[in-house]
């Protein structure tokens, strides 16, 4: 492919829908939603990151509980040189707005993110320039019925 050709094909692929991809309306029936999410990692903060994360605070767990954020866990990867972080989580509250604000506005949660933001890189296709996180989106689902 010449990059041209490359960036038209991409520019064509548009979201596929089936029994294995939950549409947006249907996503939002679910009783637990799902969220990836991806982030460069700064090599030279690698390891205090792994520190900081073999020790969570508790009351930042607490928080997320308390959020209605459950499974949640982040893997890391080298991709062409470069280190990412992949993070998961499920979501199983009825006001997804509400519970990320007050994750947000949680004093010590703020002060863990402190202590995390210097390790990560925002990458520049983040939907919103305010995220730390670019969001993923989901291609596929294979759940029981009863976890929708």
């Amino acid at each position: 492919f010449f990059k041209s050709e490359a960036t038209l094909i991409m520019s064509k692929i548009q979201s596929i829908y089936g029994p294995t991809n939950p549409s947006p309306e249907e996503f939002a029936r679910m009783r637990v939603k799902r969220f990836g999410s991806v982030v460069g990692l700064n090599p030279e903060k690698e390891q205090y990151y792994r520190i900081l994360h073999s020790g969570t605070w508790q009351p930042v767990l607490d928080r997320l509980k308390k959020s209605n954020i459950e499974n949640f866990s982040i893997y890391t990867t080298t991709l062409n040189g470069k280190k990412y972080l992949f993070s998961y989580f499920e979501y199983t509250g009825n006001d997804y707005d509400a519970d990320m604000k007050a994750i947000g506005d949680d004093p010590i949660t703020q002060r863990w993110w402190k202590e995390c933001d210097p390790c990560q890189i925002k990458l520049p296709n983040r939907s919103n320039p305010d995220d730390q996180w670019t969001n993923m989106e989901m291609v596929f689902l294979d759940a029981p019925k009863s976890k929708l």
